[in-house]
């Protein structure tokens, strides 16, 4: 077998990552960029609408709604800037990751003020702001989990859209 067809045969193996092409700008966007970008949307577009009254009414019930929906956003954050600088240490892109989504909760939080049904709620921040750490984290140990050269068949369909 010629060099050629070797190093062929290495970048079409998708478990090798010596060979590795380096994806395109458009395809990092649309992995890494376009599911921030449209979960964001969807906050926003969901926050001006007025509170659904199926909601059950137990006292803390809309702050674990904030937690768990910022801590998505938050790990898609931590994702995007992980596709952005991949050499940068995890604290860096934690902190960016978890103020970015905090930021966009009070945003959100400014934005429920002008929504007529909408109360603005500075413990929905605080709220989101938790979630996002939680989310982040969540994202680093489901990275640690795989480990950086672990193939697990049943992990490995979860874990692809997040490397």
């Amino acid at each position: 077998m010629d060099v050629g067809k070797k190093i062929l045969a290495d970048i079409r193996d998708s478990r090798s990552s010596a060979f590795r092409l380096r994806p395109s700008a458009f395809r990092i966007f649309l992995r890494y960029w376009l599911p921030l970008i449209s979960y964001s949307a969807f906050i926003v577009i969901q926050s001006h609408y007025p509170t659904p009254d199926v909601v059950p009414s137990w006292q803390f019930f809309d702050k674990l709604l904030h937690a768990g929906g910022y801590g998505l956003l938050g790990l898609l954050f931590c994702r995007a800037y992980r596709s952005r600088w991949p050499v940068a240490p995890g604290r860096f892109l934690a902190r960016r990751a978890v103020l970015s989504a905090a930021l966009f909760g009070l945003s959100d939080e400014i934005h429920q003020h002008f929504v007529p049904f909408r109360t603005a709620d500075p413990w929905d921040v605080l709220a989101d702001a938790v979630g996002a750490a939680i989310g982040v984290i969540f994202y680093y140990a489901l990275l640690s989990f795989a480990g950086p050269r672990a193939y697990r068949p049943w992990l490995h369909a979860i874990l692809k859209w997040s490397e």
